[in-house]
C-alpha cells in the first residue's frame, strides 16, 4: 500500500502551489517594469483580483502550452517511510498535444525493483488534458484550515543550468498529522516544476518523507509557425 502510494504522491504538482508560484513570477515581473519606467510615469494598474466563478489562467497550461508537441521530462522520487522502506518510482511527463484551448500530457510511471516485489504494476500511463482557463474556485488556492504558507525565490541547479525558481511551502495540520509540503517552480522549464519536498510527521514521529527532483528535460520552444491549433 505505501508504495503505492508512493507512485501517487510523484504524479502531479498541487495546482494551489503552482498557482501560488505563477502569482509569484507575475509579481517579479511588475517589479522589473516598475524599475525601467521613466521617473514620474505609473506603471499600469493590476486587474481586479479575481474571485469565485471568474475565469482564470490555468497554471500547468501555461508552463507546459510554450512547448512544442513532443516536449518532455523525467524526475525521480524517493520515498522514505518510518520502518526505513523506500521506494523510489521515476516519470516521464510528455506533451503530446496542444491547442490554443487545451493540452494533454502522458505521464508514464514506472516502479523501481522494491516497489514491484511489493505488487505494483512495473507501468502506468495516464493522459491529463488541461484546459486554459479554468474557474478561479478550481485552482484550490483559498487557503486550508490550520495552513501556513510562506513563499519566495532562489537560484536552482537543473542539469548544470541555474534557472530562477519561485518557491511555495504550506504547512498543514490534519488528525493529528502535519504535513510540510514545499514546490519550487520555474516558468523556463516544461511543465514548470523543478522540485517538490514533503515530509509526513505526527507528533515528533516522522512518517515519511519525499523529495521530487527534475532530473531530465527536452524542451523546445514553439516556433511561431507551429502555433497552438484551434
Amino acid at each position: 500500500m505505501r508504495f503505492a502510494l508512493a507512485l501517487l504522491l510523484v504524479v502531479s504538482v498541487p495546482l494551489s502551489a503552482m498557482a501560488q508560484g505563477t502569482d509569484l513570477l507575475n509579481k517579479a515581473a511588475k517589479g522589473a517594469i516598475d524599475a525601467v519606467l521613466p521617473p514620474g510615469e505609473k506603471a499600469p494598474q493590476p486587474a481586479a483580483a479575481p474571485k469565485p466563478g471568474d475565469m482564470v489562467e490555468n497554471p500547468p497550461y501555461a508552463l507546459w502550452s510554450p512547448f512544442a508537441v513532443g516536449t518532455s521530462i523525467t524526475t525521480k522520487e524517493l520515498v522514505t517511510f518510518s520502518d526505513g522502506s523506500v521506494a523510489a518510482p521515476s516519470v516521464i511527463s510528455k506533451l503530446v498535444s496542444k491547442s490554443k484551448d487545451n493540452v494533454t500530457v502522458e505521464t508514464v510511471v514506472t516502479a523501481d525493483a522494491a516497489s514491484k516485489r511489493a505488487g505494483v504494476a512495473e507501468q502506468t500511463k495516464t493522459l491529463t488534458d488541461y484546459p486554459a482557463k479554468v474557474k478561479f474556485e478550481d485552482l484550490g488556492t483559498a487557503a486550508q484550515a490550520n495552513a501556513t504558507v510562506t513563499e519566495g525565490k532562489e537560484l536552482v541547479k537543473v542539469k548544470g543550468k541555474e534557472f530562477e525558481a519561485a518557491w511555495v511551502e504550506t504547512t498543514a495540520t490534519k488528525g493529528g498529522e502535519t504535513i510540510v509540503e514545499k514546490v519550487w517552480t520555474a516558468a523556463e522549464l516544461p511543465g514548470g516544476m523543478v522540485k517538490k519536498t514533503i515530509t509526513r510527521k505526527k507528533g515528533a514521529e516522522v512518517l515519511s518523507t519525499s523529495t521530487v527532483e527534475l532530473v531530465e528535460y527536452a524542451a523546445k520552444p514553439e516556433t511561431a509557425a507551429a502555433a497552438p491549433k484551434n
